[in-house]
């Protein structure tokens, strides 16, 4: 079977579905190296891949990522906060992202066979041979889209601003105007910080916009969605494929709660919740969901994602620190979340609506998207209003067409098998060349 190395940054989000990749793999008998951060070898281990922890200043601990940059919690949610994101969670690591692949490759070369890299979106240290810098070169590289699409079109507003796509003559021009002040005035100190850096790395070629990039770069980008979740774009390349979601049951494992036996026997359950990464402050929708939910028919059970407690828990709600998704979901009439890319993309892969309030990472792409899909409602703020969570939540129980409009995705996610399609990319891009 074909050699493989899965790249991973060591942000939960980023390297928790690049870990099921990397565990099927293994079992249709691949031979899998992991490279991420230390923090994750456990992980990696325990899927029978082989680990090998980044170099330098890629290894760092994702899951401390405001301990180890601070300022970041004072950047409001939007342009100026993704930018600050990538330049010190991507594209700072990337020259010793690289300096880990070349050593990889060099000791798969040494054994004489084709090599595939396989990374997630914000992995970048495939880039400098790409542009020009001396070094190995795998067989193939191949991205794989663990957030919302990133790429430019003339058919949508850039990427973060969270605006519906349009291709009329007149949003053409929006969209042009929007994505070159985006470009050359928001992201151009990041782009300049990234064409610097390659540079360091001896990349002597033209770089592409770095939110282009992550897309275009690899010889096939495979997104982990479908595309009725995306804009539609008709200047899309052809290298860009979208294969579905990874399978329920991919996820972490835990115990269900002591409490569980009410969940399955109630008539509406409201699930909120926070996600792995924006969990900091529950104040921001936790808590106001909760008050709001307080005095509603239905069963809320919030989880919180961290080990913590709230200041008030209703006589309706139910707390735990962390359910499976995947047992949780099939008993939930609306979930109520801030947009994790992962924890939207189960829900609508089960028919699950929701209620979305989330504006940090990608959540503001997120929201806006399951939003335009008509099986979600984006309060489309990181503090939402108690009264306008409930008022959400009452409309999308009482409106059937958000259920229906879930139901329709969910038949669409069932229509693809993510983990065959990368098993069938790469065994196909990792043939020898005879």
């Amino acid at each position: 079977m074909t050699r493989v190395i899965v790249a991973a940054s060591p942000i939960y989000g980023h390297f928790a579905p690049m870990r099921a990749i990397a565990a099927d793999l293994v079992r249709r008998g691949h031979h899998v190296t992991v490279t991420t951060g230390s923090n994750c070898r456990e992980a990696v281990e325990a899927v029978g891949a082989r680990f090998a922890p980044l170099l330098g200043a890629a290894d760092f601990d994702g899951d401390d990522v405001p301990a180890l940059f601070p300022e970041i919690l004072s950047i409001p949610p939007g342009p100026e906060q993704l930018g600050f994101g990538l330049q010190h969670l991507f594209i700072d690591p990337l020259p010793d992202q690289h300096r880990t692949l070349q050593e990889l490759l060099a000791e798969a070369s040494a054994e004489g066979e084709p090599v595939v890299v396989l990374h997630e979106t914000g992995f970048l240290g495939a880039w400098p041979t790409r542009f020009g810098a001396g070094g190995l070169r795998p067989a193939a590289v191949v991205g794989l889209g663990v957030v919302p699409l990133t790429i430019s079109s003339q058919d949508t507003a850039p990427f973060g601003l969270g605006l519906a796509p349009d291709n009329s003559p007149e949003g053409r021009e929006r969209n042009r105007a929007a994505n070159t002040m985006v470009q050359e005035a928001v992201f151009a100190s990041t782009q300049e910080h990234l064409v610097k850096v390659l540079a360091s790395c001896g990349a002597t070629e033209p770089v592409p916009f770095v939110l282009d990039g992550m897309s275009r770069v690899p010889d096939r980008f495979l997104q982990m969605s479908i595309a009725q979740l995306d804009y539609p774009r008709s200047d899309l390349p052809d290298s860009i494929r979208y294969v579905g979601a990874l399978p329920v049951g991919s996820g972490k494992k835990a115990g269900l709660p002591r409490w569980w036996d009410e969940v399955a026997s109630a008539r509406r359950v409201v699930v909120v919740s926070q996600g792995t990464a924006a969990n900091i402050d529950f104040t921001e929708l936790v808590q106001p969901a909760l008050d709001a939910l307080a005095d509603l028919d239905v069963l809320v059970v919030a989880t919180l994602g961290r080990d913590a407690e709230l200041e008030r828990v209703p006589a309706n709600a139910r707390v735990a620190e962390f359910i499976p998704f995947d047992d949780l979901l099939p008993h939930t009439d609306v979930l109520v979340s801030n947009g994790g890319y992962g924890g939207v993309q189960q829900a609508l892969g089960l028919g699950v609506p929701m209620v979305l309030a989330g504006q940090t990472e990608d959540k503001t792409e997120v929201t806006a998207r399951a939003a335009w899909t008509g099986a979600a409602i984006n309060l489309a703020t990181q503090r939402p209003k108690a009264e306008d969570v409930r008022a959400a939540v009452e409309t999308v129980l009482a409106d059937t067409t958000y259920r229906q409009r879930a139901a329709e995705l969910a038949a669409e996610y069932a229509r693809h098998d993510a983990l065959t399609t990368i098993h069938e990319t790469v065994t196909e891009l990792g043939r020898p060349v005879v």
